[in-house]
């Protein structure tokens, strides 16, 4: 089993676990070497914010969705345009997500938690407000002057990088999988009835992102020497991801806390504010095997 390494200054690639406890015991030890997209700490003024969100409005109306898309893709992949090299494509590799990069480790900022926080897939980014795993931002053009801020060299956020990165991410669909082209396996059809039955998965996970959109604190473990206290409103909840290709975005919960959607499962079944589900090993099986088939 692959273990997910981080860059510390100080202490080179170490897992994330104990990238966590470095912060922890030694807060000076420097910031690391991974993107802030969770924790955004340069700001964007009320002001500001009107002004650009205005802006992007009216290019949104005036410009062809598709010269959007277009000059959105290349904001979004052009290392050149980013701090330290790493664009929104280094960490969301073709609207997926590449925990190799871009799991951050907190604390970020003077009074900040610690602890790690795992990169979401943008697929259907566009159909998944609020954002952000504490659901801190209600829409995507607010978030994007935000992180234009935070991690274009230049820190502009203009109306039309605005309008062009929220055109391009709002294109961003699931890669076609077994689940769209109806052949699933046998198993997969099995563990379907799990997740919408016994397993009541469903209840948070529906629609055709398999999302609710809503916070829930679902009880997952902090990771050793952390402390994330995830958002104030529900407490210590976290945004539901949605699920499409979930087999190729390991690692799983807003902090990595599992690298396997077998581990993901037994959570559910034994600990989680779910538990008791009392599912067999078949049935765990089975469920594992829709998840990979979406």
């Amino acid at each position: 089993m692959r273990r997910l390494r981080i860059l510390v200054p100080g202490a080179g690639l170490v897992t994330v676990a104990a990238a966590a406890f470095l912060l922890l015991t030694h807060p000076g030890a420097g910031k690391p070497a991974t993107l802030e997209a969770h924790h955004l700490t340069k700001p964007v003024s009320a002001r500001e914010m009107r002004q650009v969100l205005e802006a992007a409005d009216v290019i949104d109306t005036d410009v062809p969705n598709a010269e959007l898309v277009a000059e959105g893709k290349h904001l979004f992949r052009d290392p050149a345009l980013y701090q330290d090299g790493l664009s929104c494509q280094s960490c969301h590799t073709e609207g997926g997500a590449n925990g190799d990069l871009g799991t951050q480790v907190h604390p970020t900022a003077a009074g900040d938690f610690v602890g790690p926080r795992d990169p979401p897939s943008l697929w259907g980014v566009g159909e998944t407000a609020p954002y952000l795993w504490t659901g801190s931002v209600p829409t995507l053009e607010e978030l994007m002057p935000r992180l234009i801020r935070n991690f274009f060299k230049d820190g502009n956020p203009t109306g039309e990088r605005v309008a062009a990165l929220s055109a391009y991410l709002r294109s961003l669909s699931p890669p076609v999988s077994p689940f769209d082209l109806g052949t699933t396996s046998s198993a997969a059809l099995r563990g379907q009835r799990v997740f919408q039955g016994k397993g009541g998965c469903i209840s948070c996970h529906f629609g055709p992102l398999l999302t609710d959109n809503k916070l829930h604190n679902t009880l997952v473990p902090q990771m050793p020497g952390a402390s994330d206290p995830g958002a104030a409103n529900p407490p210590h909840a976290f945004n539901t991801p949605q699920l499409r290709d979930v087999a190729n975005t390991a690692p799983y919960m807003h902090n990595g806390a599992f690298t396997t959607l077998r581990q993901v499962v037994q959570f559910y079944d034994k600990t989680a504010s779910t538990a008791p589900l009392n599912l067999t090993d078949q049935e765990m099986n089975d469920l594992v095997a829709y998840l990979d088939a979406l």
